[in-house]
């Protein structure tokens, strides 16, 4: 299953070209009708030149033709539409979380939870350990319609939002269906295209916006002149350039839709399909489209940023007066394809609101047992721990405490100066200190949307104490490496997005070689003695089509860290290389001890690699 969500990313990297040449074609179509615009409308151009021009078999006709304030026209619309365009980008820097807000979201904190929002939080828990990811926070809009969507550049940054009706109609397997949907999309590559779609076509539609500044302006200073002749007949020239402007607008609007549906249609299909792989349950995404179908308010959301932002749904969120422009497929063929035996008729409200009212009790218990298929082997007080911003940095610095090193490390903590964090230490000590590496992971995996409520000073604290209390016996240790880069990754990069980009993504082994043989060469060195360490270095090699003679380096995990962010930021296919890799070399010896699971169970966490949930990384 892994590799399906490895060719999906790299559909999306191939949509992402889909996506620039369309929105190329689109952009110079508009400066050609611009520029039209422009010499009709304020009078570049004499009657007779016009006439020329209506005459292409005329010697003179290209001659004839403006070139010079064409040019100039030119220029500032391209330059307007890339500032616009680079001034979107920044804004959704911030990832997920912008976007969000953006909808009307607001975070849910599972300390202030209703019953509804709690099993919401679960589901979305589930996913994300079964799917290897951080587990992303959740935002809830007030709409009465069931939607949901997933943005963000990266799983570090990802946030999944879910409206109020999708809470007060689905039972827990629609809901289910729906955020594993949504987890597709994070592991399918296709939010940071969704992004970059919004800032592009934010940049076409403002030429429209333009035309509508301009009429407004106009309207404001209409005494401006008004003895004026000629002030009266540029008043109508520009009176037209405004409205033409404003047409155009519509025409942008026109291109975005058609480029949105030509690039957002099919992934929804995949996204489907991979939600069954998910959950095992086509019934589950299905009965929620059909719930769709009986919903009075459908799957239509009332923000004002919904259209601007509709193709990151769920489901289809503005109404379109024709389906060429839908950024989804038909609700009843999606439905076909997860549930070919339906019979086309969706649901009624009675039923609907039954189903909600029915699920109080029964799903419940479903909901208990498919949670603890999962995290069963987490104590329910460490989970609580872990999902509340005031304990979840306590937590991360108890998994960093070393009984041989407990009194210096106490003193850093009192050194510190919170008293409330020293008291939740000593509180969590003794359960966390009976965990393996593995569950103390997973138990990080889970804190991640409590730790990103931390301001920055904060998270800086936070972050410079787990430093000390990691490097206080003077060695490197694989939970405590992972559990810092792991911060940084997920928590840090909020105020730091430069984390989430790198133009200089790496497409082959080539690229990032010394990276690669950096990580073979940790990898190996897990394995007990050096034959196998040797077995383990060659299997990878050999997997990788790099000559068996190559020499193992001696790899320390602080020099591993600084390989990172090449690695991160590699394609989809490369990551594919790397994780086959790992597992041949791990394997090697046809025994994967604790410290190799745990390092593949690290590696995939840092490096962004969908395991999925069929696949184990031991």
């Amino acid at each position: 299953m892994a590799s399906n969500f490895f060719a999906a990313q790299d559909q999306a990297r191939s949509n992402t070209k889909l996506l620039v040449l369309l929105f190329t074609l689109a952009v110079i179509t508009l400066l050609i009708l611009t520029n039209l615009l422009v010499m009709v409308t304020l009078g570049v151009m004499e009657p007779e030149q016009y006439q020329l021009l209506l005459s292409p078999q005329h010697p003179d006709w290209f001659s004839q033709l403006p070139w010079h304030m064409m040019g100039w026209v030119s220029l500032l619309v391209f330059a307007v539409i890339a500032v616009v365009v680079s001034i979107k980008r920044a804004e959704l820097s911030q990832g997920g979380q912008v976007v969000a807000k953006a909808l009307g979201g607001r975070l849910v904190d599972y300390q202030l939870a209703d019953d509804k929002q709690q099993r919401l939080l679960n589901i979305v828990e589930e996913m994300a350990i079964a799917a290897g990811v951080p587990v992303p926070p959740v935002y809830l809009m007030n709409e009465s319609s069931i939607n949901a969507f997933a943005a963000g550049y990266s799983p570090a940054d990802a946030v999944i939002g879910v409206t109020q009706g999708c809470l007060n109609l689905l039972n827990r397997d629609q809901l289910q269906g729906v955020i594993a949907h949504e987890f597709s999309h994070i592991l399918n590559g296709d939010m940071r295209l969704n992004i970059r779609l919004i800032a592009l076509l934010h940049g076409i539609e403002f030429i429209g916006h333009s035309g509508y500044f301009l009429l407004r302006s106009m309207g404001r200073h209409r005494a401006v002149g008004a003895g004026s002749s000629k002030s009266k007949d540029n008043g109508g020239g520009i009176l037209g350039l405004a409205l033409g402007l404003m047409v155009l607008g519509y025409l942008g609007t026109f291109f975005g839709s058609l480029i949105k549906a030509a690039v957002s249609r099919q992934r929804e299909f995949l996204a489907d399909a991979s939600a069954v792989q998910f959950t095992r349950n086509p019934s589950g995404i299905a009965g929620a489209l059909k719930s769709i179908g009986a919903a009075t308010f459908g799957s239509q959301v009332k923000n004002p940023n919904a259209d601007e932002m509709s193709h990151l749904f769920f489901a289809e969120a503005i109404s379109r007066w024709s389906s060429l422009f839908a950024t989804h497929p038909p609700l009843k063929q999606r439905i076909k394809r997860l549930d070919p035996s339906w019979d086309g008729v969706f649901p009624t409200e009675t039923q609907l609101k039954q189903q909600s009212s029915e699920q109080s009790s029964a799903t419940v218990q479903i909901g208990h047992r498919q949670s603890a298929a999962v995290l069963s082997v987490l104590p329910a007080f460490l989970l609580e721990t872990s999902r509340h911003a005031l304990s979840a940095p306590a937590l991360c610095c108890a998994c960093l405490l070393q009984t041989e090193h407990l009194e210096k490390q106490w003193a850093m903590v009192k050194t510190h100066g919170d008293p409330q964090l020293l008291q939740n230490i000593d509180r969590l000590y003794d359960e966390v200190s009976r965990l393996s590496g593995r569950q103390k992971l997973q138990l990080i995996q889970i804190a991640v949307p409590a730790l990103k409520q931390l301001s920055q000073q904060q998270f800086v604290e936070f972050q410079t104490l787990c430093q000390n209390l990691s490097r206080c016996d003077g060695q490197e240790d694989l939970l405590e490496w992972t559990i810092l880069n792991w911060l940084q990754h997920c928590v840090g990069s909020q105020f730091n997005p430069s984390l989430l980009h790198r133009r200089d993504r790496s497409s082959n082994l080539a690229q990032v070689q010394q990276s690669v043989l950096a990580l073979l060469s940790l990898c190996a060195q897990q394995a007990k003695d050096e034959k196998l360490q040797q077995q383990a270095w060659s299997s990878g090699l050999q997997l990788l089509a790099l000559p068996s003679a190559t020499a193992r380096p001696a790899m320390s995990l602080s020099q591993l860290t600084e390989q990172l962010p090449a690695l991160i930021h590699s394609t989809p296919r490369l990551k594919q290389q790397l994780w086959q890799m790992l597992k041949i070399a791990v394997q090697a010896d046809q025994l994967v001890n604790d410290q190799e699971a745990m390092l593949l169970q690290a590696l995939a966490l840092l490096l962004e690699i969908p395991v999925g949930p069929d696949q184990s990384v031991a």
